[in-house]
């Protein structure tokens, strides 16, 4: 079989795991995906919409480690990738996007300090985020090419409303390391041989 190339209009799904890095909160459990459609612009450049969701248990906040609850975002964004090593099998891509996304906190429990005292927070806030790929397809039929890579993505650094924290309540960064397997399907035919 010849080698392939990008081609016309693809849809693709992205399955990650994630490396959480909030400050104030911890997380657990933490799981990624998302679903995109996408156009190659030429042999090498290609950009696509992705709607991605995350969610993650809350297992402690800052001074009140036993305090659990849940988190949860949705994102609509723009990707633009850079395809490398053309008319290979396998090719490195890099990407970068932004977009933006509603987040929601929902946690309780006693903290650390005071044990009678319940810290509580209820949330929901909307974002920008911005995001950068790194990784590596591989064309495994005419239409079917799967992915593997790390994504770094972080939402703008804002408060979550709490019963501490006053004035403006929980404050810290929203960022993660992802790293995740990807499918891609070409919806206009054949790769380009």
């Amino acid at each position: 079989m010849d080698e392939t190339d990008n081609s016309g209009i693809y849809a693709a799904f992205r399955g990650y795991g994630a490396i959480h890095d909030q400050n104030n909160f911890l997380f657990d459990d933490s799981r990624e995906f998302g679903g995109a459609v996408g156009m190659a612009l030429d042999e090498n450049w290609r950009i696509e919409t992705e709607y991605a969701r995350r969610w993650a248990k809350i297992t402690g906040i800052n001074g009140a480690r036993a305090a659990k609850g849940n988190f949860d975002s949705h994102s609509l964004g723009v990707h633009l990738f850079r395809d490398f090593m053309y008319g290979s099998k396998f090719r490195p891509f890099l990407g970068a996007g932004g977009g933006a996304g509603l987040l929601e906190f929902e946690f309780s429990g006693p903290a650390n300090i005071n044990p009678d005292f319940i810290v509580e927070g209820s949330d929901s806030n909307l974002s920008f985020y911005w995001n950068v790929f790194a990784g590596i397809n591989y064309r495994v039929s005419d239409r079917w090419k799967l992915g593997v890579g790390a994504e770094y993505f972080s939402f703008q650094d804002q408060p979550v409303e709490a019963n501490v924290g006053a004035p403006e309540g929980i404050y810290g960064i929203n960022r993660s390391y992802d790293f995740f397997i990807s499918a891609r399907y070409s919806l206009s035919g054949p790769f380009k041989r």
